[in-house]
C-alpha cells in the first residue's frame, strides 16, 4: 500500500513538471527533433538542479562560500527552467506556436550555460533545430518534368490586323479608236489684200478704207 502510494506521488510530480516524452505525430521532422532536444534538455536541468543543490550546501559546510553560493543559485535557477519548460516551450510546440517555443528556447538556454552548461547546449541545440521550421520548404521537380536545354519560347505577341491594300486603281480607258485618222490640218486661207493707193500699206480686201491713211479704194 505504501508503495503505491508513492509511486502515484512521483507520476504526479512528475506529470506536474515534465513534459510527455513525445510530441503530436503532426509535428514536422525538425519540430519534432527540437522536442526531442528540449526533452533532454529538461532532465539535465533537473539532474543537475540535485547535483549542485548537494555540492552548494556541502561548499557552505565547509566554509566555500563562493563557489557554495555558486552552486546553490546554479540548483535554483535549474528549478526554475525545470518548472518553465512545460508551459512556455512544450505547450507552445504542441500546439503549433513555433514563434513562442522558439522565443522562450533562447531565453531558458542562455540562462542553462549559465548555470547548467550542459543543459543549456541541449536548449540552445534544440532552438537550432526549430529554426529550420521557419525556412521555405522547396519541392524537387519529378523526373522527366523539364528538359535541360531546352529553348525559351518567345511570348505570344499582340496580333496585329493585316495592313490594308488601297484598292485598285483602274487604268484609264483609252478612248475608243477613232474610225478616221485626224484630218490633215488645212492651211488657212489669208484674206484676199489691196494696197493703198495713197500710201502703199496692204489690207484685207474686204475693208473699204485704208486702216493707215483712211483712203477710200
Amino acid at each position: 500500500m505504501g508503495v503505491s502510494t508513492g509511486q502515484e506521488g512521483m507520476k504526479l510530480a512528475s506529470s506536474s513538471f515534465f513534459a510527455d516524452s513525445r510530441g503530436p505525430p503532426w509535428l514536422p521532422a525538425s519540430a519534432s527533433d527540437a522536442r526531442k532536444l528540449a526533452y533532454w534538455g529538461q532532465l539535465m536541468c533537473f539532474v543537475f538542479m540535485i547535483v549542485y543543490l548537494i555540492l552548494g550546501i556541502i561548499l557552505l559546510v565547509i566554509h566555500d562560500l563562493g563557489t557554495g553560493i555558486y552552486f546553490i543559485v546554479s540548483g535554483f535557477v535549474d528549478f526554475i527552467i525545470l518548472i518553465l519548460m512545460k508551459s512556455t516551450v512544450f505547450e507552445h510546440m504542441d500546439q503549433g506556436r513555433f514563434n513562442e517555443a522558439s522565443d522562450h528556447l533562447l531565453v531558458l538556454g542562455v540562462l542553462g550555460i549559465i548555470f547548467g552548461v550542459i543543459s543549456g547546449i541541449f536548449l540552445i541545440t534544440a532552438f537550432a533545430r526549430l529554426q529550420e521550421v521557419f525556412q521555405p520548404q522547396y519541392q524537387p521537380y519529378a523526373p522527366g518534368a523539364y528538359q535541360e536545354g531546352k529553348p525559351m519560347e518567345a511570348p505570344p505577341t499582340a496580333y496585329a490586323p493585316p495592313p490594308q491594300q488601297a484598292p485598285a486603281q483602274e487604268p484609264p480607258q483609252q478612248a475608243a479608236p477613232q474610225e478616221q485618222a485626224y484630218a490633215p490640218q488645212q492651211k488657212p486661207k489669208h484674206p484676199e489684200m489691196v494696197k493703198c493707193k495713197k500710201c502703199g500699206v496692204q489690207y484685207p480686201a474686204f475693208m473699204r478704207t485704208c486702216p493707215n491713211c483712211g483712203e477710200e479704194r
